[in-house]
């Protein structure tokens, strides 16, 4: 049990990425929380863990966002609506605002693609997973995933255009 404490533990920086890529910006807030509470639970639940079923990174990316992702489902049918800290500060730099603008098309034309593709898309270039890593969360063979990850690219891409 110790040593699954301590295997855990040492994954804290890996848990609050995961938290801070999961979480809309209005609830960025809460990552070290989600964090720690992802912590707790992977030690509770350490016993479920199959290793014939991916691998133990896997495992806790898949229970930290799946955290993350019930605390935002709670939060918002309280209508919960934090203060953002760029409200208390104001700032208005010109290159600050070109690239909210992009970002507002490419979450834009992600809310266009289909779940897969947007997992694929947020996996690779938010969580920086390997295909192997998107193949057991995905539950896709691994031989399939570049190509649809391509796929995916490529409509993101399309999408963007047409938005912009």
């Amino acid at each position: 049990m110790k040593t699954n404490i301590l295997l855990v533990s040492e994954q804290m920086p890996y848990f609050k990425s995961v938290a801070l890529r999961s979480l809309p910006n209005r609830y960025i807030h809460l990552a070290e929380d989600l964090a720690q509470d992802a912590i707790i639970k992977s030690i509770e639940k350490i016993h479920l863990y199959d290793a014939s079923k991916g691998n133990f990174k896997s495992w806790l990316f898949k229970l930290t966002q799946n955290l993350c992702f019930d605390a935002v489902r709670k939060l918002d049918k309280m209508n919960i609506v934090p203060m953002s800290i760029e409200l208390l500060h104001n700032k208005s730099d010109h290159s600050k605002e070109i690239h909210h603008a992009e970002l507002k098309v490419i979450r834009r034309a992600m809310k266009h693609l289909n779940d897969r593709d947007r997992q694929l898309i947020l996996y690779k270039f938010v969580f920086n997973l390997s295909g192997k890593e998107m193949a057991q969360l995905l539950e896709i063979p691994e031989a399939q995933i570049n190509t649809y990850f391509k796929r995916a690219k490529m409509r993101l891409v399309e999408l963007c255009a047409k938005a912009a």
